[in-house]
């Protein structure tokens, strides 16, 4: 029965000879290329997990609608699975190149050299004075701009101590690895570009958000299991303190406008009292 069956099936592959081997050349470019995957994805995965490290790349990122003070970063700083912490100011603006309208997410950086989020700078020099910035390779390529041009920034809240910024480098940034850059609510809706400038260059005390890395968190792959636990316990940390410091925050803000308000009606009864005396 054995002898027959395998007569049989040598007899049907000498009569479909070509299907036989078309059907076994796609089965083995099926098996080549899944275990082309199956290699080439870990590989992937240890590539970026170094590329973040180096980089040093946030773990974590908090964001606070009413802002991020020097008191929010020390809070989270002193965290038992907190290493390190970064404040950055970051907002979204419109340029105007020509007849064009381009929004840019400009974000504020440290000198620092240990500072998170680290950018490649692939052209020029970083800036040395706050009036200067550093764009991206696509700014340059799309809007015709090169490295000494100047940009004008609308900046109606008068968030940046200079509106006119020199571009003397080009960077790419870890925080955008695609190409998306995101959302914002000015004009079309959608970021173009990023753009980034001296901390020096920012009028404000207050940041939009804070950039955390965990301890240990280094040691492992970030998309492993492991990893993830890690990023859990200190969330887990940081929400631990989240109620605390949105009150400090809140209070602060309520502070804040409270003395404004009676310091304005002192002045204007002083003012009325003198006025009323006059007459």
């Amino acid at each position: 029965m054995k002898r027959a069956l395998v007569k049989d099936s040598v007899k049907q592959i000498k009569n479909t000879f070509k299907r036989y081997i078309s059907i076994l050349l796609m089965a083995l470019l099926g098996v080549g290329f899944f275990a082309g995957i199956k290699a080439t994805s870990p590989d992937m995965q240890k590539t970026l997990d170094s590329y973040f490290d180096n980089q040093n790349v946030y773990d974590i990122q908090v964001v606070s609608t009413l802002g991020i003070t020097k008191d929010d970063i020390e809070a989270v700083k002193n965290l038992d699975n907190i290493e390190e912490v970064l404040g950055v100011y970051s907002k979204d603006e419109i340029v105007k190149i020509g007849d064009e309208e381009k929004i840019i997410k400009i974000i504020s950086y440290s000198q620092d050299t240990n500072a998170l989020n680290k950018f490649d700078l692939t052209n020029g020099s970083l800036p040395e004075n706050s009036d200067e910035c550093i764009v991206e390779q696509y700014f340059l390529d799309f809007l015709n701009k090169s490295i000494g041009d100047y940009i004008e920034i609308e900046d109606e809240d008068n968030t940046l101590n200079n509106k006119k910024l020199k571009i003397v480098g080009v960077a790419n940034s870890p925080l955008y690895i695609s190409r998306d850059r995101g959302t914002s609510k000015l004009g079309s809706g959608k970021i173009n570009y990023y753009l980034y400038v001296p901390d020096t260059n920012i009028n404000s005390d207050i940041y939009t958000e804070l950039y955390a890395t965990v301890k240990g968190a280094k040691d492992v792959l970030c998309f492993s299991d492991e990893y993830d636990k890690l990023i859990e316990e200190a969330k887990s940390e940081v929400e631990g303190i989240k109620g605390q410091r949105e009150k400090a925050r809140y209070d602060e803000i309520i502070g804040t406008a409270t003395k404004e308000l009676n310091e304005a009606q002192e002045k204007f009864d002083n003012e009325k009292q003198e006025a009323e005396s006059q007459i």
